[in-house]
């Protein structure tokens, strides 16, 4: 496999091509043990979440807003994808209105006082997430604030698992709670964003679809670094 020209957006590219090739399959196997309960669906898109979600908003969005850059900056290696995350990320631009929504799926608590994340969460935030104000607050929420919490839960072991009713489980997961903290500088509280396994799925496709959507992507072939074939638009 050749190394990446741009890892913010080929890296994810990478990661939806094997959710596309081996998500189905993973869905369906299960370990003759029953050691994990079930298939590790979840697990294996939390694992190409990771860098689907850090590198663009690391290494892109960042200099695309006017911040700080972290230890690596891709802004300038695609003038088109930098533009787009400036024009959709930035701005404070509400969530419903990014290419990478779909209404109803997402639910938000944009601050709550900050609780033991890795045990269970308190049942108020739960009920809340589970109520048509979390719905709407997620779809007026700033799309940065949406990405980074999910990001920065990843980043930082804010996930948990829950049901088809939006509860706490230790068997079939079905959403995915992600907490983070509200700023750098406050650690007093969290903000929550719940979705479905399912719904989380489309947006890693539509979040990465959007990522290359300027012809940036990459068909590598294994001839090692710096051999790729431009992918058409």
């Amino acid at each position: 496999m050749g190394r990446p020209t741009n890892y913010s957006v080929e890296l994810p590219e990478r990661c939806q091509a094997l959710i596309d090739r081996y998500g189905a399959q993973i869905a369906k196997d299960t370990d003759p043990n029953d050691g994990f309960e079930g298939p590790l669906k979840t697990t294996f898109l939390l694992a190409m979440a990771f860098p689907m979600l850090i590198l663009p908003l690391e290494r892109i969005f960042k200099t695309a807003v006017g911040r700080k850059p972290g230890v690596a900056d891709d802004f300038a290696l695609d003038g088109q994808v930098g533009q787009r995350v400036r024009e959709v990320l930035g701005e404070k631009r509400p969530f419903d209105e990014a290419p990478f929504y779909v209404a109803g799926a997402w639910a938000y608590l944009p601050s709550c006082q900050r609780f033991e994340v890795g045990r269970d969460w308190p049942r108020e935030h739960l009920l809340y997430l589970a109520s048509g104000d979390a719905v709407t607050a997620a779809a007026v929420a700033p799309a940065s604030d949406m990405l980074e919490a999910m990001r920065n839960g990843i980043a930082h072991g804010g996930i948990t698992y829950l049901d088809k009713d939006g509860h706490q489980t230790d068997r079939a997961t079905h959403m995915l709670g992600f907490a983070s903290f509200p700023s750098f500088d406050d650690r007093k509280n969290l903000r929550l964003v719940r979705v479905s396994v399912e719904a989380f799925e489309d947006f890693l496709r539509r979040w990465t679809s959007w990522l290359v959507k300027s012809g940036a992507g990459h068909a590598l072939e294994d001839r090692g670094p710096g051999f790729f074939d431009i992918a058409a638009e």
